[in-house]
Protein backbone atom coordinates (compact mmCIF):
# COMPACT_ATOMS: atom_id res chain seq x y z
CA UNK A 1 0.00 0.00 0.00
CA UNK A 2 1.05 3.92 -0.45
CA UNK A 3 1.30 6.27 2.44
CA UNK A 4 1.93 9.86 2.10
CA UNK A 5 3.63 11.24 5.14
CA UNK A 6 3.20 14.16 6.96
CA UNK A 7 4.91 16.08 9.82
CA UNK A 8 5.67 19.47 11.76
CA UNK A 9 8.48 20.52 13.60
CA UNK A 10 7.15 22.20 16.73
CA UNK A 11 3.88 22.00 18.62
CA UNK A 12 1.74 25.15 16.77
CA UNK A 13 3.75 24.89 13.54
CA UNK A 14 1.77 23.66 10.05
CA UNK A 15 1.47 20.14 9.37
CA UNK A 16 3.35 19.75 5.87
CA UNK A 17 4.08 16.82 3.44
CA UNK A 18 6.85 15.25 3.68
CA UNK A 19 7.28 12.39 1.52
CA UNK A 20 5.83 8.98 0.58
CA UNK A 21 6.76 5.53 1.74
CA UNK A 22 5.12 2.11 0.59
CA UNK A 23 4.22 -0.46 3.01
CA UNK A 24 2.16 -3.93 3.62
CA UNK A 25 0.84 -2.94 7.15
CA UNK A 26 -0.06 0.87 8.77
CA UNK A 27 2.45 -0.37 11.86
CA UNK A 28 5.26 -1.57 9.01
CA UNK A 29 4.13 2.41 7.47
CA UNK A 30 4.45 4.09 10.56
CA UNK A 31 7.98 2.85 11.09
CA UNK A 32 9.78 3.24 7.75
CA UNK A 33 8.57 7.01 7.54
CA UNK A 34 10.19 7.21 11.20
CA UNK A 35 13.20 5.39 9.77
CA UNK A 36 13.29 7.54 6.06
CA UNK A 37 12.09 11.03 7.41
CA UNK A 38 14.48 11.05 11.14
CA UNK A 39 16.61 14.23 9.32
CA UNK A 40 14.65 16.25 11.47
CA UNK A 41 13.19 15.70 15.18
CA UNK A 42 9.47 16.04 14.10
CA UNK A 43 7.19 16.86 16.83
CA UNK A 44 4.48 15.48 14.96
CA UNK A 45 4.52 12.72 12.22
CA UNK A 46 1.62 10.61 10.43
CA UNK A 47 1.07 8.47 7.88
CA UNK A 48 -2.06 8.42 5.84
CA UNK A 49 -3.12 5.21 3.25
CA UNK A 50 -2.83 7.13 -0.29
CA UNK A 51 -6.56 5.13 -0.92
CA UNK A 52 -7.96 7.43 2.09
CA UNK A 53 -7.38 11.08 0.66
CA UNK A 54 -10.07 12.63 -0.71
CA UNK A 55 -9.55 15.09 -3.36
CA UNK A 56 -10.98 18.84 -2.56
CA UNK A 57 -10.10 20.04 -6.57
CA UNK A 58 -8.75 19.07 -9.15
CA UNK A 59 -9.44 16.39 -12.18
CA UNK A 60 -10.28 13.64 -9.08
CA UNK A 61 -12.18 15.88 -6.86
CA UNK A 62 -15.75 14.69 -5.29
CA UNK A 63 -18.21 16.90 -6.04
CA UNK A 64 -20.03 17.88 -2.85
CA UNK A 65 -23.37 17.35 -2.55
CA UNK A 66 -26.37 20.51 -2.84
CA UNK A 67 -27.14 21.97 0.69
CA UNK A 68 -30.19 23.55 1.16
CA UNK A 69 -29.41 26.94 3.50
Amino acid sequence: MKYEVFARLNAGDETIHVGRVEADSDTLAKSYARTTFDEESWDYMIVVRREHIVEVTGEHAVPSPEVDV
